[in-house]
């Protein structure tokens, strides 16, 4: 079938159709002279409207796609091909396929391109995580095993010993079972499935019950915590419980990191029409190299840089605290960040938006 032969109230219907395609789609005829390009191909060759007389090899200059695309229309047979080109830069599935099976010179075909690039890297992704979940769950697991085998061995002969043995056990078990929370958490945060209850808050009012409820842990640790408070009264829209939780486990880390008789400073301010929220600490730092990494899935840092009476192997966390902090930030429509020296300490600050007045 011909576009020509095609009704005006069809023609419409058809364009429609491919424009709602969300891959790039040029149709064709035999002799590569393009008589339709839907957004998502105008998009991909940078043009705002189609040129007279445009053909396909010049819209699309790599001769390896090009042979393709002339293979297909030599044979008017169906064609579809991975093409990858650059490392795996430009991975591309394009599809060609007859319009018309008539012998006249004008036929059509559809020639349609597929970015599988980012379904590559979600993959692999899929495959990353799949890899850390299960090395992140390996260590406690087999802890837990080597314990309870001890203390089946010790149970009846040393009964404090057997104690500190169930002691352990519990703790890699509290680790693994905030470990699965958080994991169920983040999946729901990244999926869209987490429920917030946006309404205006006080950002002092923030700062001032992450200072309180952290403030014990600080003092037990010898780490003085302080609050650095500026346009306090400026009300944010947030989801209060989920910001308080990012707030506290920045601040967890802080004292994490910070050597007794360091100290962190909570604090808030009005930075370009959003509030700013900060934790800053005078711990042992990030190394340069780590900082881009630090909101990714599982990513940890030196773990013998924390204090060693944290719960989990090594002393450390589950490694999905800033991740599950970055994607409520995100969600909330904020930025979160972090800055570090090693030796000096560590900043980390995220935004949130000013609430809107009921007035406006």
């Amino acid at each position: 079938m011909r576009l020509t032969d095609l009704s005006i109230d069809y023609q419409d219907a058809f364009k429609s159709f491919l424009e709602a395609v969300s891959s790039p789609v040029f149709i064709v005829d035999r002799s590569l002279l393009i008589h339709f390009m839907n957004q998502s191909a105008m998009q991909l060759c940078s043009l705002s409207t189609l040129p007279t007389e445009a053909h396909f090899d010049q819209m699309i200059s790599d001769s390896g796609v090009v042979q393709l695309v002339q293979e297909a229309l030599q044979t008017e047979t169906p064609h579809k091909r991975r093409y990858t080109k650059g490392r795996g830069n430009i991975s591309w599935q394009i599809a060609i396929t007859p319009l018309s099976q008539s012998t006249e010179e004008k036929n059509f075909f559809s020639v349609l391109i597929e970015d599988m690039a980012e379904l590559q890297r979600l993959e692999h992704a899929q495959q990353d995580f799949l890899a850390n979940v299960s090395h992140e769950l390996s260590t406690p697991l087999t802890a837990v095993r080597l314990l309870a085998e001890t203390l089946e061995d010790i149970i009846d002969t040393d009964p404090d010993k057997a104690q500190q043995f169930v002691e352990k056990i519990e703790k890699e078990v509290q680790y693994l079972t905030g470990m699965v929370s958080e994991l169920l958490e983040l999946s729901r945060i990244e999926s869209g499935q987490l429920s917030m209850t946006i309404e205006p808050v006080e950002s002092a009012q923030i700062v001032r019950e992450a200072m309180a409820r952290m403030l014990p842990l600080a003092q037990r640790h010898r780490v003085r915590l302080l609050t650095d408070i500026q346009q306090g009264k400026t009300m944010v829209a947030a989801d209060s419980k989920l910001i308080m939780r990012v707030l506290v486990n920045l601040v967890h880390n802080a004292i994490k990191f910070t050597p007794s008789g360091g100290k962190i400073v909570i604090g808030t301010a009005l930075q370009k029409g959003q509030q700013r929220f900060f934790v800053q600490d005078t711990g042992v730092g990030i190394r340069t190299d780590d900082l881009p990494r630090v909101f990714e899935r599982f990513f940890k840092t030196d773990r013998a840089r924390s204090k060693a009476d944290f719960i989990g192997p090594g002393g450390g966390g589950t490694g999905l605290g800033l991740a599950i902090a970055r994607q409520v930030v995100e969600a909330h429509g904020g930025r979160i960040m972090a800055e570090s020296l090693i030796g000096e300490g560590s900043t980390f600050t995220f935004t949130l938006p000013i609430a809107v007045p009921h007035e406006a």
